[in-house]
């Protein structure tokens, strides 16, 4: 096995575990059916940040396997709440981290 494919596993079998990190929500990409995905939500210490997140927002973590093509304005069903996607902020290892807002309509 290669570090990356090793990487993937550990990806699989430990951080997007539902026992451990992970959550499993409802992902509608725009246009088509929903489906089940697994994300991580990111940790984030508005103390620390010069401008602190509105409580509309978060950033999360989802595997690109799961979530191949990211764009604005895709959707997902957290905690019975609807989250839309604001921004793809970067693909990495296998994984997209991604901005979310409740408010649909904000644009920046």
């Amino acid at each position: 096995m290669t570090l990356k494919s090793d990487i993937l596993t550990d990806l699989d079998d430990v951080f997007y575990d539902t026992d451990e990190f992970a959550e499993s929500v409802s992902y509608t990409a725009s246009g088509e059916e929903a489906a089940t995905v697994t994300i991580v939500r990111e940790e984030q210490d508005p103390s620390i940040m010069s401008d602190p997140p509105p409580d509309d927002e978060m950033i999360i973590l989802v595997k690109t396997a799961d979530v191949a093509d990211p764009q604005r304005g895709d959707t997902f069903i957290i905690d019975d709440e609807t989250w839309y996607l604001k921004a793809n902020l970067g693909i990495s290892g296998g994984e997209a981290r991604l901005s979310l807002t409740r408010s649909g309509w904000r644009q920046a």
